[in-house]
């Protein structure tokens, strides 16, 4: 009896794991609609786009100044930025690490 219940629950995690796998290669298979939407937004250049960005780092106290002064330790400092934009079709598109996608929202 043990021995059936265990085949069941690996049979419903093996169907999980290829339900899981089918949406996977569904979501990274190249869509031509989308690609041709990345395209545009890529030669608009910056217009209409929304840009965020910060940095990141180890930074130390400048001693001996009234007003903390906080200088990033050299070697530590990093720029990142994402930016988002509307495509022709109408969709939100993100940029991360310069590679462009589009947002999905249902």
């Amino acid at each position: 009896m043990s021995t059936r219940r265990n085949f069941f629950n690996v049979l419903g995690l093996a169907a999980g794991v290829a339900t899981g796998g089918v949406v996977a290669a569904a979501a990274v298979l190249p869509d031509s609609e989308k690609q041709k939407a990345i395209k545009d937004i890529q030669d608009a250049g910056y217009n209409g786009k929304l840009t965020l960005g910060t940095e990141y780092g180890v930074q130390h106290h400048t001693p001996g100044q009234i007003f903390p002064h906080y200088q990033f330790v050299p070697g530590t400092r990093k720029n990142v930025q994402v930016t988002l934009s509307v495509g022709p079709d109408g969709k939100l598109y993100l940029n991360q690490n310069g590679k462009w996608a589009r947002i999905v929202t249902e």
